[in-house]
Parts: structure tokens; C-alpha cells; sequence
């Protein structure tokens, strides 16, 4: 989207087991075990389309879900959403509350809740979770227990609640969730809209956008919390590992492209010395002499195109494979360095079709004044002087750039043991009041 600024998307679909709704509903409502004290504040909640037995308490309805919902059944599923900074609390609430009207309708039982953290640059996260049943709801009073059972098409009244179908297989169901995935976006744009800010969503792929870097590592609000609470994140570790990984690849990546286009310079720097060069030479070569020489110089020039030619099928070998196990985000960087080599190889075969006219034109009819010669040769040196600074300047970005990487890992490893001394002393503390000191449960948090 030029000149559009771009808020950040997200959104996750989880489910969950039997055994595991009651306790994903205390966590998102920060309640029982998951107080607002040690997880963090509910900036706004809200639920909906409970049955009459649940709408006081809707722990009951996550309750009977645990315990009535058949063994292999999901007991809940969940939209984990990133709202847009750019909102304020008020319009992030209407924005939950028209997006799940829009996907649940009337018929499936919801609650929502905010939860607004701190994220890695410092500033806010805010993000809902959606978690809600695929049963609904069809105007039959059924109690707790029958809810849950399975649907009688025949005799609906004797059976449970009919459950919400994504699709008949695999491939419809990802079509179902790719629309989820839009709407989100759109619902998102609207609100942006209506808010009078210019930021706006984008629910594609960045290869779909036509964006070549790679996805961001979204830490997630799970980790930042973790880690703010000077807290151990394995998931924290393992993403600064991909992000490390994902670097190391870049740099190789680039350091190809860095050498195709060296590759290209170097064609075209040999083919101004040699201008600079036989047109001198061929002045003061004796005539009866310049045939042999011409001879010879042509051999060598075949001889050095013949390598050149190989060294660059070797390289488009190397990039065609490269372009083939290529992830989608990459596709357009690795298809552009599989069109230089093919341009490089071009040229070297126009000018093997060529070198003996190559040769003539540089050999023949010169003519060149003693002023003229040495004036060539002084063009030489610069030439080569210019290409000596070039590569020198070219060694000490790269060198930064190394200097840079270090600092940053240097950094990495200096935040990671701080919070493994924070870690090592929270757990000298003695615990804490209000059940702080039991286990986690879920291991998540915001």
C-alpha cells in the first residue's frame, strides 16, 4: 500500500482439548489462579449468545463444555487478535464487538477480553482473545449435559446443540479461514476509518504484496510477558535463535548478490583496461609484428571468456536451485539473481561471437600520438586507483556490518543474562500471598 502507513495484523486460531476450556476462560478473564496481579489487567470484556443456564456465570457454560463435550471434541475455539494501536480503548471495544457479531451471529456462545501489555520497542500491545463454542444455538432450551451431545438431525429437540462446520475437508476449511483472515482485515480498515487515522491492515502474505524481505518473528504477548516479569521465555529463546538464523541466511543471501554484481563490474572494468590498454600497445608494436600479436591476443581473450563463461553457468546452476527451494517471500530476490547470471552469460556469448572484431578494432588504424599513448596509460592507472579505493570502501562497509552484528549479539547475550539473574533471584524470593507461588498451569501468559 505506497504511502499508506501499515499497523501491524495478526491473528492466531487455536483450539482447545476436553479438560482445557474452564481454565483458558480464567486465564483471558484473569481470574482463579490468573490475577490481574502477577498477569496483568483486563482492560475490557464482554461476552454473549450464552445459554439462559450461563449468561449469570459464564465459567458454567466452559464447565459443562470440559465436562460433557465428547473425548475428541474441541471445547473451545479461539481468535487471538492484535488490535490497532492506533485506536483508542473505546473504539478497540466497538471493534471487538462488531467483528465478533459479524463472525459468530446469534447462535454461538462468546466471551472476549483485552489484554494490553507492554511489547518489545516499549510501547503498548493491545490485543483481544475471542474464545468461543462451535455449538449453536437454535432456540431449543437444552441444559447443560445435552448441549454437549450429539446433534439428531431427525429430532433435533433430543439432541445437542448442532455444531458449526468450517468445511468438508482440509482444502475448505482453508479457504474458510482465509476469509476469516480478510474480514478481520477489513473490519480492522473500517474502524481505522472511522477513527480518522491513515494506517491500514494488509491480511496477505508479503510475497502476495509484492514485498521481498522475510515475516517478522512476532514475539507474541505471551512472551513479552513472560520476559517483563523478569522471567525465563523458552519461546522468547527459541525466536531470537530464528531470528539469528534468519540473518546468517540473509547475509548469504546478499553476499551472492554482493559478488553477481561484482561479477558484472569486473566484466566491465577488464573491458576498459584492455581499451586503455592494446590501444598504447598497438601503437607502438611494429607492423610486420602486430599479426602474431593479434593472433595471440585473441587466444587469450578466448581463453579468459571460456572461463568467465563457465564460472557463470556454474553460477546460474547454483541460483536455479537456489530459486527452487526458495520460500515464497524470497521468490522475487532469488528470480532477480537468476536474471543477472542469464545476462552476464548473454554477453559473454555476444562477445565470444565477436573477439576477433574485438581484437581489430583495437589493434588497427590506432594511430595513437606519443601524448595520446602516455595519456592512456595515465587513464589506466586511474582507472585501477579508482577500482582500488572502490574495493577497499567495499571492505570496510562489510567489516561495519559485521562490527554491527556483534554489538547486536553482544547485546542479545547481555539481556538474556540479565534476565536469568532476574529469574535466579525471583527464585531466592520468599512466595508470595494470593497463591503466586503455585505452578502456572496453561505455562502462558500476555
Amino acid at each position: 500500500m505506497p504511502g499508506v502507513a501499515v499497523a501491524s495484523y495478526h491473528i492466531q486460531i487455536n483450539t482447545g482439548a476436553k479438560g482445557a476450556a474452564l481454565e483458558h476462560a480464567q486465564y483471558i478473564g484473569r481470574e482463579g489462579r490468573f490475577g490481574e496481579e502477577r498477569y496483568g489487567e483486563v482492560e475490557a470484556r464482554g461476552h454473549g449468545n450464552m445459554p439462559a443456564w450461563a449468561r449469570e456465570d459464564t465459567a458454567e457454560f466452559w464447565r459443562a463444555s470440559d465436562e460433557y463435550e465428547r473425548a475428541n471434541g474441541n471445547t473451545y475455539r479461539e481468535y487471538e487478535l492484535a488490535l490497532p494501536r492506533e485506536l483508542e480503548p473505546a473504539a478497540r471495544v466497538a471493534l471487538v464487538e462488531r467483528f465478533a457479531e459479524q463472525e459468530l451471529g446469534t447462535s454461538r456462545p462468546y466471551q472476549w477480553a483485552i489484554h494490553n501489555c507492554t511489547a518489545s520497542d516499549g510501547r503498548e500491545q493491545p490485543h483481544v482473545h475471542l474464545m468461543f463454542s462451535d455449538r449453536q444455538q437454535d432456540g431449543i432450551e437444552r441444559g447443560p449435559e445435552q448441549f454437549f451431545k450429539r446433534y439428531n438431525a431427525k429430532n433435533p429437540e433430543r439432541g445437542g446443540a448442532r455444531k458449526f462446520s468450517y468445511g468438508a475437508d482440509k482444502a475448505e476449511a482453508a479457504l474458510a479461514y482465509e476469509g476469516i483472515r480478510e474480514r478481520w482485515a477489513k473490519v480492522q480498515n473500517w474502524a481505522l476509518e472511522h477513527a480518522g487515522s491513515l494506517a491500514r491492515v494488509d491480511h496477505r502474505s508479503l510475497a502476495a504484496q509484492g514485498i521481498t524481505r522475510e515475516p517478522e518473528v512476532h514475539r507474541g504477548p505471551a512472551v513479552s510477558g513472560i520476559e517483563a516479569r523478569g522471567e525465563i521465555s523458552h519461546v522468547g529463546e527459541r525466536q531470537r535463535e530464528q531470528m539469528a538464523a534468519r540473518e546468517e541466511r540473509r547475509q548469504v543471501v546478499l553476499q551472492e548478490a554482493r559478488e553477481l554484481e561484482r561479477g558484472l563490474q569486473v566484466a566491465e572494468r577488464v573491458a576498459a583496461r584492455d581499451r586503455r590498454e592494446l590501444a598504447p600497445l598497438a601503437a607502438e608494436v611494429p607492423r610486420e609484428d602486430r599479426a602474431e600479436l593479434e593472433r595471440r591476443i585473441e587466444a587469450d581473450r578466448r581463453e579468459q571468456l571460456e572461463r568467465t563463461r563457465v564460472a557463470a553457468a556454474r553460477r546460474i546452476e547454483r541460483r536455479e536451485a537456489a530459486l527452487e527451494g526458495a520460500k515464497p517471500q524470497q521468490l522475487p530476490l532469488f528470480t532477480r539473481l537468476v536474471n543477472q547470471a542469464r545476462a552476464l552469460q548473454d554477453r559473454l556469448v555476444q562477445s565470444f561471437e565477436r573477439v576477433r572484431d574485438w581484437v581489430r578494432e583495437r589493434f588497427r588504424g590506432a594511430g595513437l600520438s606519443p601524448e595520446e599513448i602516455q595519456a592512456g596509460k595515465a587513464g589506466f592507472r586511474a582507472e585501477y586507483e579508482r577500482h582500488k579505493a572502490e574495493e577497499l570502501a567495499r571492505a570496510q562497509a562489510l567489516a561495519q556490518g559485521r562490527e554491527r552484528h556483534a554489538q547486536q549479539k553482544a547485546a542479545d547475550l547481555a539481556r538474556q543474562q540479565e534476565l536469568e539473574r532476574a529469574a535466579k533471584e525471583k527464585t531466592q524470593e520468599p512466595k508470595r500471598h494470593r497463591g503466586l507461588g503455585r505452578g502456572r498451569g496453561l505455562g502462558d501468559d500476555d
